[in-house]
């Protein structure tokens, strides 16, 4: 009997050992937080960042498509006669993106003209202005109209 008894408190003794002996200490975890801290805030940076990224390349495809709708719509138009300017904004979908088209005679193509009798054609200078984080944004889009 003493001696199952004694296996037993032997074998308490030797978890409760184990126990002990697999547990880390607070120094350990206070150095393992340290290097995980490291390598932890450059990538949370590099996250951030990489959204900041994804979310300026949406609003520029945005306006890119809208420039170009715009281009068409306008397109669909008569020439003005004149050197003018509009603006106004994207309508219901878009309000708070803004754009003005301002329409130029260019001396090259005054010449053009000349030369082609019965060529009307003006420079149009499309843009899309946005807010992206608190800052105005712009993309500007060129073309010639010719009729």
């Amino acid at each position: 009997m003493f001696r199952i008894n004694c296996s037993i408190w032997l074998w308490d003794k030797m978890r409760e050992k184990s126990r002990i002996a697999t547990g880390f200490t607070l120094l350990e975890v206070m150095v393992a937080m340290a290097i995980l801290a490291l390598f932890l805030v450059p990538l949370l940076g590099a996250v951030i960042s990489g959204i900041g990224s994804i979310e300026r390349t949406q609003n520029l495809q945005l306006a890119r498509q809208l420039a170009l709708n715009k281009l068409d719509q306008i397109e669909m138009e008569m020439i003005p006669d004149m050197e003018k300017e509009e603006s106004g904004n994207f309508g219901p979908e878009h309000p708070e993106i803004e754009w003005r088209a301002i329409f130029r005679k260019k001396p090259e193509l005054e010449l053009l003209q000349q030369q082609v009798s019965g060529l009307e054609a003006m420079e149009l200078e499309i843009t899309v202005i946005w807010k992206e984080a608190g800052q105005e944004r712009s993309l500007v889009l060129t073309s010639l109209l010719a009729e």
